[in-house]
């Protein structure tokens, strides 16, 4: 199934939720949690725990946003491009040490349920 029919379904799912209402982190979170990026992140919180989260601006990309996971010893980085919503998550960089990562993307601002899927940390975003 691709990227935009799942955004569509997720949206069929909370008939109340307008998309225009959402920020571009909560569409991103939304995205990221459909795709097959998310469904890893999904498999690897079973495996390594709870990760630290953080969704933010990709760094000279207007209209992406990075997403960055990470647990104690390995990290993964992808994007979601906002202005394409045809276009599927994209894995950007992944590493080990956490203290690779710039400052940025060390602003732990959401976090992974037990079900390993993204929400921001202040926000309540749906899930399927």
């Amino acid at each position: 199934m691709s990227g935009r029919r799942r955004l569509r379904g997720l949206l069929r799912q909370a008939p109340s939720l307008d998309p225009s209402a959402l920020t571009p982190f909560q569409r991103a979170v939304l995205r990221f949690n459909a795709s097959d990026a998310g469904r890893t992140v999904t498999r690897l919180t079973r495996t390594l725990g709870t990760p630290l989260v953080s969704v933010g601006a990709a760094a000279g990309a207007p209209g992406q946003v990075r997403v960055t996971v990470a647990w104690e010893l390995s990290w993964y980085q992808w994007g979601v491009d906002l202005g394409d919503e045809a276009a599927p998550v994209f894995e950007i960089a992944k590493g080990g040490e956490v203290d690779q990562l710039d400052a940025a993307a060390r602003q732990w601002n959401a976090k992974a349920g037990p079900d390993g899927k993204l929400r921001l940390a202040n926000e309540v975003v749906p899930s399927p």
